[in-house]
């Protein structure tokens, strides 16, 4: 693997009408992530892990056609305030979580442990998640959702948040744009939900547009190119790749999907997805499956700006 430095005249974009974020669409994303894991998985030196991330997903689809999430109610007073102040109407420290999450919890460690081909250490950490009481949930789900996860149990960690970004989604899916403040104010963090972006992508049909997607409900909310995701600076930005050589020697240039942008001023990365350069691509999946670049990226002295859910090294 080689690390390569990108020119910036090559993310130029057109001036274009910008529509400032997209909510969550009304179908889940989760069986297209699950098929581009699966997509991903072959070869792969983490394909195991590709494969339960495709099982998780594939959970998280069932779940989401089978557990009804009701619409968020709350008085007009609120949506009025969270608007006006533009804070995330499903913040999550503010949100009263409905019990339905652990439902859907429930339902997608049902779906996994039906698979016969499911790792004996992986059902294990299932059935104590299913043994677990409400209470224990909602602790989980209060230490994974505040972001300090320093005594956090990584092995059940990705469970408990799929289920939560299955109810998050599908919460924020039926908000209006309306009920949504300004996303420029508060950049880095989800205007729906508060939360940080997994990475960022340029979206399709906008004119080259970035947007950040964030890890929780999906909401992407624009951010312009060339700035740092996470201080906002614009005078020290680098673009990495990894590039694959065979035996050593010079291939021709692959155009990775997923690629680093590093600010030299706060020292804080996110990856950035392009789906022109791999036609399935998906933020998380296309993700996880680059943690090599994470590496070279941490080597290089930068820290992570968001975290993926799916994932919890350590």
């Amino acid at each position: 693997m080689s690390l390569r430095i990108l020119p910036q005249d090559q993310l130029a974009q057109s001036s274009t009408t910008i529509v400032p974020f997209f909510l969550p669409e009304s179908t889940p994303p989760y069986a297209a992530r699950a098929n581009r894991f699966n997509e991903l998985a072959p070869g792969h030196a983490l394909e195991a892990y590709l494969r339960l991330c495709a099982a998780i997903s594939h959970a998280q689809a069932a779940a989401a056609s089978e557990v009804d999430v009701a619409a968020p109610v709350r008085e007009q007073r609120y949506w009025d305030q969270c608007a006006l102040h533009d804070l995330p109407p499903l913040g999550t420290e503010g949100w009263p979580r409905d019990p339905v999450w652990r439902t859907l919890l429930a339902h997608l460690l049902a779906t996994l442990a039906a698979d016969p081909a499911l790792p004996a250490e992986t059902r294990t950490v299932l059935e104590r998640l299913a043994a677990s009481d409400a209470d224990g949930l909602e602790r989980r789900a209060t230490q994974l959702l505040s972001g300090d996860w320093s005594g956090l149990d990584r092995a059940e960690a990705p469970f408990v948040a799929a289920a939560l970004q299955v109810y998050f989604n599908r919460l924020a899916a039926q908000l209006s744009p309306l009920q949504v403040g300004n996303p420029y104010v508060h950049a880095h963090g989800c205007p729906a939900c508060g939360a940080a972006p997994t990475a960022s992508r340029i979206r399709p049909g906008a004119d080259g547009l970035r947007y950040l997607h964030c890890s929780l409900c999906e909401t992407e909310w624009h951010k312009v190119r060339s700035s740092c995701t996470q201080c906002g600076g614009t005078h020290d930005i680098g673009y990495w790749s990894l590039e694959t050589e065979d035996d050593g020697r010079p291939t021709e240039r692959q155009q990775p999907p997923m690629r680093a942008e590093g600010c030299g001023d706060c020292h804080a990365y996110l990856k950035m997805l392009d789906p022109g350069r791999a036609q399935n691509g998906d933020v998380l999946a296309d993700d996880i499956a680059t943690l090599t670049l994470d590496l070279a990226m941490d080597e290089k002295g930068f820290e992570r700006a968001g975290p993926n859910l799916l994932f919890f090294p350590g």
